[in-house]
């Protein structure tokens, strides 16, 4: 009897890159072309969210500070005055890896930090 069929096989576990908002597939995170500085990769979500990229998941607060501010239309005083649960939303999105823009990679690391605002009423 033939047991190969009854090995296990290392499956694939990695999947798309989603927006953690609305469950999109999201473009790979690119250079952000805007008047201001931002030092990261990001983008936009259909849906509204922004995001960016911490390639080495070390610059939590810088990158989701950045997000925040294109969020806020690079409003830093906008973005610096904002309540967490009352302005805006925020999601992260862990072990990215940005070569195959997967999550869930062996040794991916990378993070993805979304804000959504909250629209006021």
């Amino acid at each position: 009897m033939r047991w190969e069929h009854l090995l296990c096989k290392q499956q694939d576990r990695t999947f798309p890159a989603r927006c953690p908002f609305c469950d999109r597939e999201i473009e790979r995170p690119q250079e952000i072309e805007d008047d201001q500085w931002y030092e990261f990769e990001g983008g936009r979500c259909p849906c509204g969210a922004v995001f960016a990229f911490d390639p080495t998941a070390r610059n939590g607060g810088a990158v989701l500070l950045q997000a925040m501010v294109y969020a806020c239309s690079g409003d830093w005083d906008w973005a610096t005055s904002m309540g967490r649960d009352e302005d805006y939303l925020e999601a992260r999105i862990e072990h990215y890896d940005s070569h195959t823009h997967q999550v869930g990679a062996e040794g991916a690391f990378g993070t993805i930090y979304f804000i959504r605002l909250i629209p006021r009423a």
